[in-house]
């Protein structure tokens, strides 16, 4: 019966009663409410092939998405990279959704000119990439003193 799709097309009933027939099932061992449904079948029977209601799902689309993407399409060489860890910081994007917020009739162009006056978006040219060779060393540290403290902790045993 693997990879059998056939309990897919009838009821539990209709199984038990298949088996019951073809004697796979003895009568003496059909289960308890076999009698019951027989007696009371249900008005409509409850197949598993029914078609699924068609329910219209509505589009999830905020008016500040359609800024947000505006804004993110205008600015993009300009964002910095935000700093996951810092959950206090106040990124570019945030400060410009929530200027929209305020007034939905300030354009994109007047939100990032309000955002370069208060310095919070700052001309930062994504397309080149500075190597600090600082940085580099302190991972590759950082990465060492981890590998000699697992190599000094003894593994737990699972027995």
């Amino acid at each position: 019966m693997a990879g059998s799709r056939l309990e897919k097309l009838g009821t539990i009933f209709t199984r038990v009663n298949g088996l019951i027939k073809s004697g796979a099932m003895k009568i003496d061992d059909r289960p308890i409410w076999y009698d019951v449904y027989r007696a009371f079948p249900p008005e409509s029977e409850p197949y598993f092939a029914k078609p699924a209601k068609a329910i219209k799902i509505p589009d999830i689309l905020y008016p500040e998405d359609t800024f947000r993407a505006e804004f993110q399409k205008r600015v993009r060489n300009q964002l910095p990279p935000i700093d996951l860890k810092d959950v206090t910081e106040q990124n570019a994007t945030k400060a410009a959704i929530e200027i929209y917020s305020a007034d939905k009739s300030v354009s994109v162009d007047q939100v990032i000119d309000k955002l370069k006056k208060n310095r919070i978006l700052q001309e930062y040219n994504t397309s080149t990439k500075t190597f600090d060779s600082n940085k580099s060393a302190n991972k590759s540290n950082l990465a060492s003193e981890f590998l000699n403290q697992t190599k000094k902790e003894p593994m737990p045993s699972t027995s």
